[in-house]
C-alpha cells in the first residue's frame, strides 16, 4: 500500500542513509520498527512511501533492507555474482554501524 511521506507521525524516529536508498527505517514511540521504500508514481512523479515490513529489531530491519536492495530490478548471470552483490551490500551496511 502506498501512502504520503508525511503520514509518518512526527514523533517517530526516521533513520535514513545513502547506503539504504531508496529504503529507510522508522521507529515508533512504542518501539516498533518499519522498513519503508520511497516510490515515485503517476504522471506528476508524486512521491509515496511503501511499507515493506515490520521487523522486530533494528538489526533485522537492516538485514531486510539489504535483501530488498539485492532483489530490486536486478538480473544476475550466476550464483557467484548474486552472492558477491549480497556481500557488497552487507559490507556497506556493516560499515555504517562501525
Amino acid at each position: 500500500m502506498l501512502r504520503k511521506p508525511d503520514s509518518i507521525p512526527s514523533s517517530d524516529t526516521v533513520i535514513t542513509d545513502p547506503a539504504l536508498e531508496p529504503f529507510f527505517i522508522s521507529r515508533s514511540t512504542t518501539g516498533g520498527f518499519t522498513l519503508f521504500e520511497r516510490v515515485i508514481k503517476g504522471e506528476n512523479d508524486t512521491e509515496y512511501i511503501k511499507t515493506i515490513c515490520y521487523p522486530s529489531s533494528f538489526t533485522f530491519a537492516l538485514k531486510k533492507a539489504a535483501e530488498e536492495l539485492l532483489n530490486t530490478d536486478k538480473e544476475f548471470a550466476s550464483i557467484k555474482e548474486y552472492v558477491e552483490e549480497y556481500k557488497s551490500i552487507q559490507t556497506k551496511i556493516t560499515n555504517i554501524m562501525e
